[in-house]
């Protein structure tokens, strides 16, 4: 009996839901034009789910209370082992040359016509250890030359006090970091000075193949890779060191993407570190005069609570396109502007809503 029943029953269920949906899809289509209030007022009595959503309408208003500044994240700065950034200390395998000049009648170093006599060259181990001809060894890793000459000085005084030394560095093995990724001349850079910077060796690679603003840098030292943005780059002072790798790559979180009725829809990166809703409008071209419904420019921004704020503009009101031009874009937002008349904003909404979760839009296709 059971059975039977839930069999007669189906059907019945069937024919009920297709008769909702078509009721619904009529009440959609037949709607008149409504208020963005109306839309906020449905919000709140609960006919659109409002934890989807927020829909926010800027004006002169209240702009300054939603209009914030990106907050870029704060990275861990790369600790710096001295001991491989540029110095002009000795350090392992530099060659030195040890002169000594004796003008004394009884000297035993140099010869009978009083030339200097010249020792080495002496590579520097990983010891520091060098051997100095009649007066011993000495401890030179990490110290100036002008030091261990006087070094080497005061212990030749006692055995030949007129002998006068001069030690010299003839080379060394240069120390050298790697640039990779979107630099224009990205290869091996040395480090050949004191104070060489990450951002030196962006400049050695003749910089980045599009806006340094729009870039981020990985910093691959020793076991450790470190993620860096521009701003942090250019005003550390971060030391660059032996063997780093420094890869520069296309920021993740400096560009939008610029859809519905504009003339060049696109990803486009930020045109300068700080940027507004109309430097975006500017790069697709303007709005397209034959479709755009210019009361609804929307800015679809994720939320740290992984919700989603929509932000609308009318830019038929003079008052709209003043605030356009003072309103931070954030990296990942997504700027619509639609052409639906005002009753089918919401399906707008609902459709794009899934994509402005992401950070990749590259499933559009530009």
């Amino acid at each position: 009996m059971k059975q039977l029943l839930m069999k007669h029953s189906a059907p019945i269920f069937a024919v009920i839901t297709l008769t909702l949906l078509f009721n619904a899809c009529n009440w959609s289509s037949e709607q008149g034009p409504v208020s963005m209030n109306s839309i906020q007022k449905a919000q709140q009595r609960g006919s659109f789910p409002t934890d989807e959503y927020e829909i926010i309408d800027i004006t002169s208003q209240n702009i300054h209370q939603y209009n914030k500044a990106p907050v870029f994240s704060i990275n861990v700065l790369p600790r710096v082992d001295l001991s491989k950034t540029y110095s002009d200390a000795i350090r392992p395998y530099d060659q030195l040359t040890l002169q000594v000049v004796d003008a004394g009648n009884d000297s035993g170093i140099t010869s009978q016509d009083k030339l200097p006599a010249q020792f080495g060259p002496i590579e520097v181990p990983q010891t520091g250890r060098i051997s100095i001809p009649y007066v011993g060894e000495f401890n030179v890793l990490g110290k100036e030359i002008a030091d261990v000459q006087n070094e080497i000085q005061e212990a030749y005084t006692p055995v030949f006090n007129t002998a006068r030394v001069s030690l010299n560095r003839t080379s060394r093995v240069p120390l050298t970091a790697n640039v990779i990724g979107i630099a224009n001349a990205p290869g091996q850079q040395t480090i050949d000075r004191k104070g060489v910077t990450l951002a030196d060796l962006v400049a050695k690679s003749s910089g980045t193949s599009q806006e340094p603003f729009t870039c981020e840098y990985i910093l691959h030292r020793g076991q450790q890779s470190y993620k860096l943005n521009n701003m942090e780059l250019t005003t550390k002072n971060l030391l660059a060191q032996d063997s780093d790798i420094l890869e520069i790559r296309k920021s993740s979180d400096r560009s939008i993407t610029l859809l519905g009725a504009v003339n060049r829809p696109g990803s486009y990166p930020f045109p300068n570190y700080s940027s507004q809703l109309d430097d975006f409008i500017g790069a697709g071209s303007g709005f397209r005069s034959d479709s755009a419904n210019l009361s609804g420019v929307f800015v679809f921004r994720k939320t740290p609570a992984n919700t989603t704020d929509i932000y609308r503009f009318d830019m038929r009101d003079p008052a709209g396109v003043i605030a356009s031009s003072s309103f931070s874009v954030h990296g990942n937002d997504i700027i619509y502007v639609t052409e639906a008349p005002l009753t089918r904003w919401n399906r707008t909404i609902r459709n794009i809503l899934p994509f402005s979760q992401v950070s990749n839009f590259s499933q559009f296709g530009y």
